[in-house]
């Protein structure tokens, strides 16, 4: 399928996309005659559509993609906590959806909602049950997401076209698989869900089994042990490009899309410089992971960092060859360099501080990075190496400036082999001086979708198994702080429509998660899209 592909038969044509046009949502915004320039809609706005321009047809399936285009399946976190008598009735939502205030547990929202999020081209929902235990266990929180999820899991299988769903479990007070708690809600998913013949295929499997997550927060270490042979289990952290990720956890959210999944090591320098050839400029030490944040753990990396007083020096490290068997290839940098103008070819090694992959027979650079800038935090390097699979190959990092300390140094931890289960991306993301915090200077607001756009390209680079367009509807502080400030996708009312001072977003993003879907599977490189800023 070309880039050109006709819009497909019986599927409205999105116009919420294209600046200027008509079609605008009804109650939205009005254009004022001639002009282009966007109008607020009046306070007694008629109702917002209720999706059926949108339900009748379904996005561009999973089969007609190409390649490895074809495998990836599309999810979005989901809550089932809204009602009058759950957690949360949306008294701090940043906007109101288009349906309401609803209950979790109505059949008809239900329905609504999973028309609207197979049209926009997931093939999965994650329920999250990320918040159930510890003190939540007890007090009857739990039981009210359970009974909303209970209350899905009963409409869906009455449908004949439904997402998936995979469950998003938490920790146990910081553990996992040794508390009652613990034990009681495996039980639960066990006899309820899947002993059950009409739910059992609600359930989506990854490698054969059941995928169940289990979210571990922003951490620097690796994830508990705990393992179910009835499930395919992965740890589910946050906020990659500052944590790292040991243990090849996945990212519920992270600012920067990178491919996470299984990993195994190229080498860790546990034994030293062994399988490594390094001219004398490259030692072994040890420091945090990130040292703007108090607490983290040390870990062993190599340098050419200089003792303290000694002159900068120069040097090469080269790995052992390796042949490659997974499709990504990752690594956690540091260091400095002062970059030339960069073209499509690796720059001269000659003047630069850089990374390389080269052939091993033939020493061509097949992939290059430069350090990241920082002499205090680790961040992640990665290379999509899907072609090169089989390829023999080596590693190598060069360090050619002589200036001393801060700019002079570069050094690296953790080369890994890495199968690309699992890319996220988010419509909106916090700042990283604080974990979440949106007052930050390096928040990445919604943009009118131009974050989104950014993180979905790492879909498209990567080509996962599994990713998540971030997320359905959790409609309240901490994570959502306001209609800019916010990654769900779910519609909203909206009468002033107005940029970042907008009071909601309409059908804007679903229908532009249901243009970037749909550009992915048919094959484009770069997802093409025309933002309107008038929506946040």
């Amino acid at each position: 399928m070309s880039d050109d592909s006709p819009q497909p038969a019986g599927v409205p044509r999105r116009t919420l996309l294209r600046t200027g046009t008509a079609a605008l949502a009804a109650g939205a915004v009005t254009l004022g005659a001639g002009t282009g320039v966007a109008q607020a809609a009046p306070a007694t706005s008629p109702p917002m559509p209720d999706g059926t321009r949108l339900s009748g047809a379904a996005s561009r399936p999973r089969g007609s993609a190409r390649g490895r285009r074809g495998r990836t399946r599309f999810g979005i976190g989901y809550e089932t906590w809204f009602g009058p008598q759950n957690i949360d009735h949306f008294d701090s939502a940043e906007a109101e959806p288009v349906l309401g205030k609803y209950d979790s547990s109505d059949p008809k929202v239900i329905k609504q909602h999973a028309q609207w999020i197979l049209w926009a081209g997931y093939d999965f929902i994650m329920l999250d049950w990320s918040n159930n235990l510890g003190g939540n266990w007890g007090n009857g929180v739990a039981d009210k997401i359970m009974a909303g999820s209970d209350a899905l899991l009963r409409t869906y299988a009455g449908l004949r076209k439904r997402p998936q769903v995979v469950l998003l479990l938490g920790l146990d007070n910081g553990t996992a698989g040794q508390t009652a708690n613990w034990k009681a809600q495996i039980d639960r998913i066990k006899t309820k869900y899947l002993a059950d013949p009409k739910l059992r295929p609600l359930f989506l499997e990854h490698d054969g089994k059941p995928l169940l997550t289990v979210y571990t927060g922003a951490r620097w270490t690796d994830p508990p042990t705990w393992d179910d042979p009835d499930f395919t289990v992965r740890w589910m952290g946050a906020f990659r490009e500052i944590v790292l990720n040991p243990g090849g956890q996945w990212s519920w959210i992270t600012r920067a899309p990178y491919a996470d999944g299984q990993s195994t090591p190229v080498s860790d320098f546990s034994k030293g410089l062994q399988g490594w050839k390094a001219d004398p400029a490259w030692k072994i030490a040890k420091m945090p992971v990130n040292a703007a944040y108090p607490g983290v753990p040390e870990i062993q990396y190599v340098s050419t960092k200089p003792a303290e007083g000694a002159a900068q020096q120069t040097g090469t490290i080269t790995s052992d060859p390796f042949v490659l068997t997974q499709e990504v290839l990752s690594f956690n940098a540091i260091g400095t360099d002062y970059p030339a103008h960069l073209t499509a070819r690796p720059p001269e090694p000659a003047a630069r501080n850089q990374y390389y992959l080269k052939d091993a027979a033939s020493g061509e650079v097949l992939r290059w990075a430069e350090p990241p800038g920082t002499d205090t935090s680790f961040m992640v390097r990665q290379w999509n190496v899907a072609d090169l699979k089989g390829r023999k190959v080596v590693f190598e990092a060069v360090s050619n400036r002589t200036e001393g300390p801060p700019v002079g140094w570069i050094g690296f931890f953790g080369l890994q082999q890495q199968r690309a289960e699992m890319v996220t991306a988010a419509a909106s993301l916090g700042g990283n001086e604080y974990y979440g915090a949106y007052g930050n200077w390096d928040a990445q607001l919604r943009m009118s979708g131009a974050t989104l756009v950014r993180q979905v390209q790492g879909i498209y680079d990567y080509e996962p198994e599994l990713a998540l367009v971030q997320q359905w509807n959790e409609f309240g502080a901490p994570d959502q702080f306001s209609v800019p400030g916010s990654n769900d996708i779910e519609p909203t009312k909206v009468t002033r429509l107005d940029g970042p001072n907008s009071d909601g977003w309409g059908f804007y993003y679903l229908n532009l998660v249901r243009d970037l879907i749909d550009q992915y599977r048919a094959g484009r490189s770069a997802p093409r899209v025309m933002l309107d800023t008038r929506y946040p």
